[in-house]
């Protein structure tokens, strides 16, 4: 097996060398490893959680991975106004293998075309529609760094520009995608993703709000003979969140929205200092037309400050708070955050949440609950409503970065959270009472040339489950 490690990284090199002879203005290529160990079975949340799937849940293992990246200008163009702009292609990918060497996964793998901020991509892409911070925070409610990207095509804007004749008061961004869950799951099936954000240019200070709506659709499983809904007329009532049957609804049944629904609406506030920034944000998480409402007390409230200095230590403090009790049980029919009756796995991909990784499928859960997860190519009976055990909570979070040396930094997290389970699954989480879990991070990164060494320490306790972990790795800049 170290064979095929050592091999991984030769091929790495000889790629570079070639690479570096035909590419060589804007070629990045690095590579690195690291090594895990934990006291349980598995790894704390912190460890493998917001990696964008790049990790193992295993006990003792070791990470391997090379990743590429390119761009050209391709031409100088001039559209929409009198200002020549560079029309510019892209394009990267990330290799890793892990589980003692016998799982490999391209993580990331796409090609972009991008005209001033404007874009299109297509492939496994690292994407957040939001400006939270995808390391410190606990992640959107949306699509957060936790799950693998999922791989699809996206056009859209990817930072404000200016809506005419408002002299840059107004600005605006969004997107449309369209994406392959794969079969990995109950159904194999289609994503369909929008946003839409606006904000108000006042200078220093720029308010804004937005909403994001995500759809999974089309789903298919020739084993029970379920084929819903893939035209063109379904990808509309998907698009435009219309009442109608895909397929999945009994006759005589009145029918819900298409496909499995969800998004958030978002407020915020960009501040900028001369010396500082602050980012204060609110998402409200919705699964039905009910969730859009004030009475929708469901929240991720944070408060990002960070710090412009060169010469200051501390770079980035983090403050949040997490409440979901409600889902929505002020309407006419509770929610259940993630789950799904007819798209049965919910929003989870390749076996993560998608989202807020505190909310906790049964994969997850059965490393320390007397649980298991499904099978999804399996012939048992699956219920619906029931992978995602764990949506209902209470919690804060704790996090900053830190800077001692251009070449030393540091990163502190910690999130207390008081789980209450998902309803169907309360028993598991103290009968209703909730039970306390605190999930903790410290970490080192030193960097030295083309040499980026790095350290952590994550600590899980409470009345879930204790588990202390490490790790130690390091990745080098070729080029």
């Amino acid at each position: 097996m170290m064979r095929l490690s050592l091999f991984f990284i030769f091929f790495a090199t000889v790629f570079v060398t070639k690479a570096q002879t035909r590419y060589t203005d804007s070629l990045e290529i690095s590579l690195g490893s690291e090594f895990q160990g934990a006291s349980e079975r598995f790894q704390p949340l912190w460890m493998k959680a917001n990696r964008f799937g790049m990790g193992s849940n295993e006990q003792f293992d070791q990470l391997t991975w090379i990743e590429a990246k390119n761009a050209h200008h391709l031409a100088s163009l001039r559209l929409i106004s009198d200002t020549a702009s560079l029309l510019k292609l892209s394009y990267g990918a990330r290799l890793f293998n892990a589980e003692h060497y016998g799982r490999t996964v391209l993580q990331e793998g796409f090609a972009q075309l991008k005209y001033k901020e404007w874009f299109i991509r297509g492939g496994r892409h690292r994407d957040l529609w939001d400006d939270i911070d995808p390391e410190l925070s606990v992640g959107s409610f949306g699509i957060s760094s936790n799950a693998l990207p999922i791989p699809k095509v996206t056009i859209g804007i990817d930072d404000y520009i200016n809506i005419p004749f408002t002299n840059g008061k107004l600005q605006f961004k969004g997107m449309i995608g369209h994406g392959w869950f794969g079969n990995n799951r109950f159904m194999e099936s289609w994503l369909h993703e929008k946003s839409f954000y606006g904000r108000i240019n006042l200078g220093k200070w720029k308010p804004y709000g937005g909403i994001q709506h995500y759809g999974e659709w089309g789903g298919n499983r020739p084993s029970e003979g379920i084929y819903l809904d893939r035209s063109f007329s379904g990808f509309m009532d998907v698009l435009f969140v219309k009442e109608a049957n895909d397929g999945s609804v009994p006759d005589g049944k009145r029918p819900n929205r298409a496909g499995d629904q969800r998004g958030l609406a978002e407020v915020g506030l960009h501040y900028e200092h001369e010396k500082w920034k602050l980012h204060i944000y609110h998402q409200t998480p919705f699964e039905s037309g009910t969730g859009l409402d004030i009475r929708n007390i469901d929240r991720l409230f944070g408060v990002h400050w960070i710090n412009k200095r060169n010469d200051g230590k501390l770079k980035n403090l983090l403050l949040e708070f997490i409440y979901t009790k409600q889902m929505e049980s002020f309407g006419r029919e509770s929610q259940s955050y993630y789950d799904n009756g007819a798209y049965k796995t919910g929003w989870e991909y390749e076996g993560n949440v998608v989202g807020v990784p505190l909310f906790t499928n049964r994969k997850e859960a059965s490393n320390y609950l007397p649980i298991q997860p499904y099978d999804w190519k399996g012939t048992e009976p699956i219920q619906g409503n029931t992978n995602i055990i764990n949506n209902r909570l209470i919690g804060g979070n704790l996090a900053a970065s830190l800077r001692f040396t251009p070449r030393l930094s540091m990163k502190l997290k910690m999130t207390p959270v008081v789980n209450f389970g998902a309803r169907h699954a309360e028993k598991l989480y103290g009968d209703g009472e909730g039970l306390f879990q605190c999930y903790s991070l410290a970490g080192l990164s030193f960097r030295h040339n083309r040499w980026l060494f790095n350290a952590s320490l994550a600590g899980d306790f409470g009345q879930l489950y204790n588990n202390m972990g490490g790790r130690i790795g390091f990745n080098y800049q070729i080029k």
